[in-house]
């Protein structure tokens, strides 16, 4: 197998790891329940979803030292980057039965700027931030996986690969909403640096 194919598969798989929480925390969430049941909150909208969970990151890095920031890059280089974007789009329900075939969108980023030896207190900084905003903290939580649900319906994870140093990453997804209302023509930044 070829170096690039092993990346780009082990950059799939680190997206995959980053999202596939996010993606089982969404039994409950949205306003409106359609017929076939899947939970949809029809005022949301793929880039309105994008733009508020850019939105908890910055808030997520307001609150640590300064001199972290999210990449696509990460900081270790045993692991690979997020190629081509940091955020999909993908279906709440596996079996699409639902005639509105409902969405999430869904980003990752890697935590980079952590000082060497310090992953574990800056996943415990990010999770105890999360948890002292009310947010709601998935039972199946633990030392190197967490995640919370917003009020608003969100959620976010934090996840340390336990690889060394700068194998920490964080992930978000969205209420879902209907497909009519993916779509969006902004791409995700490469980086967000950590707001004065």
């Amino acid at each position: 197998m070829s170096v690039t194919r092993s990346k780009s598969k082990a950059a799939f798989t680190a997206l995959g790891i980053a999202l596939a929480a996010v993606v089982v925390l969404f039994a409950g969430c949205g306003n409106h329940k359609g017929d076939k049941g899947v939970p949809m909150n029809t005022t949301v909208t793929e880039s309105a979803a994008r733009e508020r969970i850019t939105a908890y990151f910055l808030d997520t890095l307001r609150a640590l030292p300064p001199g972290v920031g999210l990449s696509r890059t990460p900081q270790n280089p045993d692991l690979s980057a997020f190629k081509d974007d940091a955020a999909i789009s993908v279906p709440c329900d596996d079996n699409n039965d639902d005639p509105r075939k409902p969405e999430q969108a869904q980003l990752a980023y890697w935590v980079v700027g952590v000082p060497a030896g310090q992953d574990s207190h800056y996943f415990e900084l990010i999770r105890n931030y999360w948890t002292g905003r009310g947010f709601r903290l998935n039972p199946d939580s633990d030392s190197r996986w967490a995640a919370v649900w917003t009020q608003d319906g969100y959620s976010l994870s934090v996840k340390n690969a336990g690889k060394g140093d700068g194998s920490l990453s964080v992930g978000a997804g969205s209420p879902c909403f209907p497909k009519s209302a993916a779509g969006t023509t902004t791409p995700q930044p490469t980086q967000l640096r950590r707001p004065s």
